[in-house]
């Protein structure tokens, strides 16, 4: 790939994001903006960096009907997302590039991208409320969300049906269930506590409608520690306190060869697992299902683990033309078709929900179409999720705190309160307003 550099008067819009968030007092270092090099010049391709499976077609097709707004691919692998910010830094980054939602808010504090709001607000209704929302920071538009992770829950029938214990939709049944499970059968426990995949554990703080941070007036506020998340981690206390859950890595062979021996009756987690689960527990075909995540009070109401977006970055100069293609490639039926049979996404666009890919029997679940499920999941996610500055590093004290969970040397209690309160140093350290979400 090649870029291109050259000073243009459009590479100074990137600095909007910024001067929109130094005005909210939501940034740190508000002397700076975010122009520079620009990463293309009039009639030069607009550059795409991505990584799903299919990519090129899409834009091969989008050159040959769009031949006056070029677009060049990029397939990114291995560290090519840390290139991407040095690039940006450098002013030389490409013009889109594909990201977890969940690293937006740091490429907005470091004006790595620029909003696109004027351009897209008006295609909003074509995708779900929470996808729109993870796209969302302060009132402007950042992107375009392309894949999600809504939550269901895969269980083992013949093992409910052999006990005669009712598959549970509320999370009390689980719990129940959990109990006569395990007393029935001491070698079966209700799912795997896996400290490290911290997935599980925003899936669920975003069924309960939480959030790691939240934007209150001008400043940041921390909500690691929030109601919401405390009421999932009581529940998953009192699952570890007796013993109905077992203490296992995920994605380890000792992980594959519990499920594999039938020690884990259900794996509750996001629309792209079932495949995992398929591949590695292939014995088992036509013993799993799938249902809805069990909810508090019988509402439906699903989590979400995290998805991705295309974003437009610092130094872009057709932002009109990169988010009229990103519209296209990922709310167009054919492109979201392509998307989810190709590329293996789970749609944030309606209309994929009408995919014939998402439609299809799966003799692994004996038959059942278990996207229709996580479809429904998509649709009742909590638009409450907001992710913040390091995100990551909250991620990272979680399980690390989670490590110790598992060995009774701590309590989930114990890291929300210590993790909520590392982040809340930490933002208050690298200059950004936080106030008490209390």
């Amino acid at each position: 790939m090649v870029w291109t550099t050259r000073t243009s008067p459009a590479a100074h819009r990137a600095g909007r994001a910024a001067a929109l968030l130094c005005t909210a007092g939501l940034l740190a270092a508000c002397g700076g903006g975010g122009g520079g090099a620009a990463a293309g010049g009039a009639g030069d391709p607009i550059q795409f960096w991505g990584w799903v499976p299919g990519l090129e077609e899409q834009v091969a097709q989008w050159n040959s009907e769009n031949p006056d707004t070029p677009v060049e691919f990029h397939r990114m692998t291995g560290d090519d997302g840390k290139k991407v910010e040095a690039a940006v830094d450098a002013g030389a980054g490409p013009d889109i590039v594909q990201l977890s939602t969940h690293d937006l808010p740091d490429y907005v504090i470091n004006d790595r991208v620029q909003p696109i709001t004027e351009f897209v607000a008006d295609t909003e209704d074509l995708y779900t409320p929470s996808s729109w929302q993870s796209v969302t920071l302060a009132g402007e538009v950042y992107g375009v969300p392309q894949g999600s992770g809504p939550t269901a829950m895969m269980y083992r029938a013949d093992v409910f049906e052999k006990h005669g214990i009712a598959v549970p939709t509320t999370w009390d049944e689980y719990e129940q269930a959990a109990a006569a499970l395990h007393a029935a059968d001491p070698n079966v426990y209700i799912a795997g506590f896996s400290p490290s995949e911290i997935g599980q554990w925003t899936q669920d703080v975003s069924q309960a409608g939480g959030t790691y941070f939240g934007i209150e007036g001008d400043a940041w506020s921390v909500q690691v520690d929030s109601p919401e998340s405390r009421r999932v981690a009581e529940r998953w206390q009192r699952l570890l306190d007796a013993g109905l859950v077992k203490v296992t890595q995920m994605w380890t062979p000792e992980y594959w060869s519990s499920v594999n021996a039938g020690e884990i009756a259900t794996i509750t987690y996001a629309a792209w697992f079932p495949v995992q689960l398929q591949e590695n527990v292939a014995g088992q075909s036509g013993l799993w299902r799938v249902a809805p995540q069990p909810t508090y009070d019988g509402t439906p109401v699903a989590g979400d683990s995290g998805g991705a977006a295309d974003v437009v970055l610092a130094g872009a100069d057709d932002l009109e033309g990169a988010a009229e293609f990103l519209t296209w490639i990922n709310s167009d039926p054919e492109q979201v078709e392509h998307l989810i049979s190709v590329g293996g996404i789970f749609p944030t666009a309606l209309v994929g929900f009408e995919s014939e890919a998402l439609a299809e029997e799966m003799p692994y679940f004996g038959g059942q179409r278990i996207y229709d499920v996580y479809r429904q999941a998509a649709e009742v996610v909590p638009p409450t999720w907001t992710d913040g500055p390091a995100n990551g590093q909250v991620d990272a004290d979680i399980t690390d705190g989670f490590g110790a969970v598992a060995t009774g040397s701590s309590t989930f209690a114990q890291v929300l309160a210590e993790a909520d309160a590392a982040a809340t140093d930490r933002l208050t350290d690298m200059g950004l307003d936080v106030v008490d979400p209390s």
